[in-house]
């Protein structure tokens, strides 16, 4: 169970805006625990918050070195950056980071068992099991068509929550162990994301991106060949190479093109599934900050297909509704003593939901290319949301229809 003291964190009020990052961020060991309280300054908005992030970042950092911003990008942002279709959620802002003037760093344990789980809470979606299959079916037209190669599906899950806190819903959630767990409270909202994708790293001029494409179901009684499988499989090394060369396509925009460098196809173990993950990773140019990072890469490839613009053109036309929080990004950003960069990480907001006014929202996806079976990637959507299922206390079996 969590420390004491990351208990005591979680429960403060949200006045307090109390945040936790576990895992490993800034490369940390996966039993690390970031956690702030009270920050000293707060940024949120639009286009005007967007802008005024660099500014705000260095002037918090000249008055409190030892500290840290730590908060959200919406995926609707992206429309900041191309002209793209998307509407943003009216109660969100699309850029939102506090400033603490202190980061403590505790250890903590997630491999205990979570608490005692309950059925009274029910998840539902307005995009049944027929009505998925259908925009399946139209991913795969615009495919053979050659508009795109690959697009990221999402299903929109809801919950009323009743009493449940979102204390006790992370409690739950973080047991699955991923390693960009976040827990972010503010007094409009509380975000929980057990995300196990990390979107970059920045150390100094050293970029890194993780992107994950390509699941399969943890055989428990047989790790080594459910690893294989996954390994062998044709479509998810093709679907994961597809995001790396965008990846790298995006990073070319910041990075001496001599200096990428990929690493393909290693395999992330979590409790009920085995992702696939590749590494790419280059030289920032001089000049490059947070603004050109996020123009040239954000939203994350993996989370939208390939073409990147094209893909997400056709998703917000098929999809007909804001992902919000889900797919778009949790980071925190440092100063870097004695260097004009900062030290920032950022997870991809996938297993991520948002509790606002009693109720949990969140969006469950995965890639669909032309040899995509709708009922086999349906059932691929439902075992990638079971975790969050279990952490509301709503269980649902592998596969099932809501």
């Amino acid at each position: 169970m969590p420390s004491d003291r990351l208990n005591e964190f979680l429960s403060q009020p949200a006045e307090a805006r109390p945040v936790a990052l576990e895992g490993r961020w800034l490369d940390e060991g996966a039993d690390v625990c970031w956690v702030a309280a009270k920050p000293v300054s707060l940024l949120e908005g639009s286009s005007d918050a967007l802008r005024e992030l660099p500014e705000w970042l260095d002037c918090q950092a000249r008055k409190f070195p030892d500290g840290a911003a730590i908060g959200f990008l919406s995926y609707e942002l992206a429309r900041h950056f191309e002209s793209l279709p998307l509407t943003p959620c009216p109660s969100l802002p699309d850029v939102s980071f506090a400033y603490y003037p202190h980061m403590d760093r505790i250890r903590v344990d997630a491999s205990a068992p979570p608490p005692e789980l309950h059925d009274a809470i029910q998840v539902s979606s307005r995009v049944d099991f027929e009505t998925y299959c259908r925009a399946v079916e139209r991913i795969r037209g615009y495919i053979a068509a050659g508009d795109i190669y690959q697009a990221n599906l999402t299903i929109p899950f809801g919950a009323e929550l009743g009493g449940e806190s979102p204390e006790s819903i992370y409690r739950r959630m973080r047991c699955g162990g991923a390693s960009f767990r976040a827990f972010i409270k503010t007094p409009q909202r509380t975000i929980l994301s057990n995300s196990p994708e990390r979107f970059f790293r920045v150390a100094g001029n050293h970029i890194l991106t993780s992107p994950i494409k390509g699941t399969i179901a943890r055989d428990h009684g047989d790790l080594q060949r459910s690893q294989a499988a996954l390994l062998a499989s044709e479509k998810d090394r093709a679907e994961n190479l597809m995001i790396v060369d965008l990846l790298r396509n995006d990073l070319g925009r910041i990075c001496d093109y001599a200096s990428i460098r990929t690493r393909l196809w290693e395999t992330q173990l979590l409790p009920q599934l085995i992702h696939l993950v590749s590494h790419v990773e280059g030289t920032l140019r001089p000049q490059i900050g947070i603004l050109e990072i996020l123009r040239a890469i954000f939203p994350c490839g993996s989370i939208t297909g390939a073409p990147k613009i094209r893909a997400m053109e056709i998703l917000a036309d098929i999809e007909q509704a804001p992902r919000g929080i889900s797919m778009g990004a949790i980071g925190i950003i440092r100063s870097a003593r004695g260097s004009d960069r900062c030290t920032m990480d950022f997870n991809v907001a996938i297993r991520t939901m948002i509790i606002e006014e009693g109720k949990a929202i969140f969006n469950v996806g995965g890639g669909i290319v032309y040899d995509s079976d709708p009922v086999s990637e349906y059932e691929e959507v439902m075992l990638k949301a079971e975790p969050l299922f279990e952490a509301l206390g709503a269980r649902a079996a592998v596969g099932g229809r809501l």
